[in-house]
């Protein structure tokens, strides 16, 4: 059996079974300056916002939010306040599926940092072998607009998969979603699609999102410099970087869809006028993909597809994958 085989049959036997990415949230130094950046240049809406806690939640209709911004000064301050990664979130199925995922991990020894109930999704949370927080959710409640718009506040009642309540069986995440799009904005961003993360623990890390959080390899694997990995619905959700010279551990970047080429053409053009800098722009048969960095030095690719397929992503060299995947 090929070390893919291997890995595909680990993932379909694992604890969880996500469907994609469906979010990841950052701690930023300002969350009021950093949703004016993600809207004026990423190219988000803001859904909801809570003061109370400084976090912003943003999407253009993909999720109910796809990015969250969190102030390193607000109520989700993290252990060492500074900006970087909060946790990245994989959407479930359903319901059912969370409780069955939990319960699976308990029985196999994994440790959940917290539990929670967001009103329209019910989530567990856990580290990865690197210390990164993982939540894995269920949508709950269809219409998210109602539940999550303007002002948020309030404290979270307590939720304890398959304790609380009965889990629902239904499915509740949106299937074809209208997304919008920010004309004025200078990336015209479409939805949140994968994270890339630079892995300290390298192969523990592709033993963890394959056997734990249930995603599949699509091209690289455990002893290469890189794994892409996906859930079932998503085309590459997560990619695995091997930490090496120039390649800090943690969130290297957030990967976001562009509506095409020109559109990465015209963002591109309009960056000095903008202040920002572009740290890479790489043409490759599988993809162009753009990346510059927030004013918190998060890293943000927007990208096309163009052959998106496992030989020919399987093409890409150790120095570019971080800039493409």
């Amino acid at each position: 059996m090929s070390q893919a085989e291997t890995l595909e049959r680990a993932a379909q036997t694992a604890l969880f079974h996500p469907r994609r990415l469906g979010h990841a949230n950052l701690y930023v130094s300002d969350y009021e300056k950093a949703f004016d950046f993600y809207h004026s240049v990423v190219g988000f809406e803001e859904v909801y916002r809570q003061p109370d806690k400084k976090a912003s939640f943003i999407s253009n209709g993909n999720t109910y939010h796809d990015y969250g911004l969190m102030d390193v000064h607000g109520d989700y301050l993290a252990k060492e306040p500074k900006p970087g990664l909060n946790h990245l979130a994989f959407e479930l199925e359903n319901e059912v599926a969370l409780v069955e995922g939990y319960r699976a991990a308990l029985k196999a020894g994994v440790v959940f940092t917290s539990t929670q109930n967001h009103d329209v999704a019910h989530s567990a949370y856990a580290k990865d072998p690197d210390g990164n927080v993982v939540e894995f959710y269920a949508d709950v409640f269809a219409d998210w607009r109602t539940a999550r718009s303007g002002v948020i506040s309030g404290k979270k009642p307590k939720y304890v998969p398959g304790e609380t309540d009965a889990p629902k069986a239904e499915s509740f995440y949106p299937v074809n979603p209208p997304i919008r799009k920010v004309d004025a904005s200078v990336f015209r961003g479409r939805t949140v699609s994968h994270a890339g993360l630079v892995a300290r623990n390298y192969e523990e890390m592709v033993d963890f999102y394959t056997g734990v959080a249930g995603l599949t390899p699509v091209a690289g694997g455990r002893s290469g410099s890189f794994t892409l990995l996906r859930g079932s619905f998503g085309t590459g959700d997560l990619s695995l970087f091997r930490q090496g010279p120039g390649l800090e551990a943690g969130l290297h970047h957030v990967g976001m869809d562009a509506w095409s080429e020109t559109d990465l053409d015209r963002a591109v053009a309009m960056l000095p006028e903008k202040g920002l800098t572009l740290v890479r722009d790489v043409s490759h048969p599988a993809r162009r993909a753009v990346t510059i960095k927030d004013p918190d030095g998060i890293g943000l690719q927007f990208y096309v597809n163009r052959r998106w397929e496992p030989s020919v992503i399987a093409t890409v060299d150790a120095a570019t994958a971080p800039y493409l995947l």
